[in-house]
């Protein structure tokens, strides 16, 4: 287990096929307990960003340290080591189709052999009941609103305690009445379990309020903020244009 930054990249650049661009590579150290949105008006080159910072898709140029290991230097335990403790989720994460909630948290926990079968249930039944994944979940995921699927998705992902978390546009799963409560979830989750999280998301106003970190990315432009350099404060006409929407 690292002390430093669980994610770190120095002069990092997403693939040019897929909208990088040399100008404007990305420095960037994200600890525990943190909140980083990726926002901005290009739809794409988040989400291109979000899996790359999570290692799924492989950059153009740069270096990425994920819990402080440099990615090329991965051996395949690395990696299947980083598929749990650097969780993914979008609103198409598939879920196993022929289970029922509980048993699609349980099944990877009992894979990995995070506990006994007793414990893993009692453990995923209190995150479903935490992320108020609703009523029927005893029926198949064909049976089930998109919203509990998705849901579901971001439950088990969390069932094998990631350090990180890296959520693509995660509230448009989700009916408007069940944003609040899905928002104060996930920052309970990064005050009680130290989680990094990650959002690529066009939620200006959750970005704002909570964020440590926000990355703004445009076809133009790759520009960093924190808590001392704020967007708030940003003269940009193209960040300020952003803003107002």
């Amino acid at each position: 287990m690292t002390n430093g930054p669980l994610i770190q990249c120095a002069q990092l650049v997403v693939d040019s096929e897929e909208g990088g661009n040399a100008e404007h590579p990305l420095n960037l150290q994200a600890s525990a307990a943190s909140i980083i949105s990726i926002i901005g008006p290009d739809h794409d080159s988040k989400t291109n960003w979000i899996e790359t910072l999570g290692g799924i898709m492989p950059a153009e140029s740069g270096q990425l340290f994920l819990a402080g290991k440099e990615i090329s230097q991965f051996e395949k335990d690395d990696w299947v080591r980083t598929r749990t403790q650097f969780a993914y989720v979008h609103a198409h994460t598939t879920i196993l189709s022929a289970a029922n909630a509980v048993q699609n948290l349980m099944l990877p926990a009992m894979y990995h052999k995070t506990g006994e079968a007793s414990e893993i249930r009692a453990k995923a039944e209190k995150l479903l009941e935490d992320i108020d994944a609703g009523d029927n979940l005893e029926q198949l995921p064909a049976h089930l609103k998109k919203e509990q699927r998705y849901k579901i998705a971001v439950a088990r992902a969390l069932m094998l305690e990631p350090k990180a978390l890296l959520l693509k546009s995660p509230f448009t799963a989700l009916e408007l009445s069940s944003v609040g409560q899905f928002k104060q979830f996930l920052l309970n989750q990064v005050r009680e379990n130290n989680l990094l999280l990650i959002l690529a998301t066009h939620d200006i106003k959750f970005a704002l309020e909570y964020s440590d970190q926000i990355i703004y990315i445009s076809e133009q432009q790759l520009l960093q903020f924190d808590k001392n350099h704020r967007i708030q404060d940003c003269d940009d006409p193209e960040v300020r244009d952003y803003l107002s929407i």
